[in-house]
């Protein structure tokens, strides 16, 4: 059985291509243990009354218990996807929306070169 959360998840993904590209889909449909992940270490930065943070540290943190840990659990933590994690934790989170400041992503910036003047 399918995790309830996970499926709004991929809902708020497939439901807005405008804001996650293909590559990003496709990553998270099989690494939604990094959110779980990335959410649980926002939370803990929230509630220790941050209002803003960077969504690079977490997924540093994320990166060094992963190495250190001895679990079997396969994690892919490649750069690409931290900006999409942080929108998906603000979509997912409104009230939390502010905590990450967001660049421009390559897919704005290609949808903006395409659009008519």
């Amino acid at each position: 059985m399918q995790n309830p959360k996970h499926s709004f998840l991929m809902d708020i993904v497939l439901g807005h291509p405008e804001t996650y590209p293909d590559e990003f889909v496709h990553y998270i449909s099989e690494n939604l243990n990094v959110y779980d992940a990335f959410e649980r270490e926002a939370f803990k930065v929230i509630n220790r009354g941050y209002m803003h943070y960077s969504a690079r540290t977490i997924i540093e943190v994320l990166r060094h218990h992963s190495n250190l840990s001895d679990s079997t659990e396969t994690w892919k933590l490649a750069d690409h996807p931290m900006p999409y994690l942080s929108r998906l934790f603000a979509a997912h989170h409104p009230a939390h929306a502010n905590l990450f400041s967001y660049r421009t992503t390559n897919l704005e910036k290609i949808k903006k070169r395409n659009q008519p003047d």
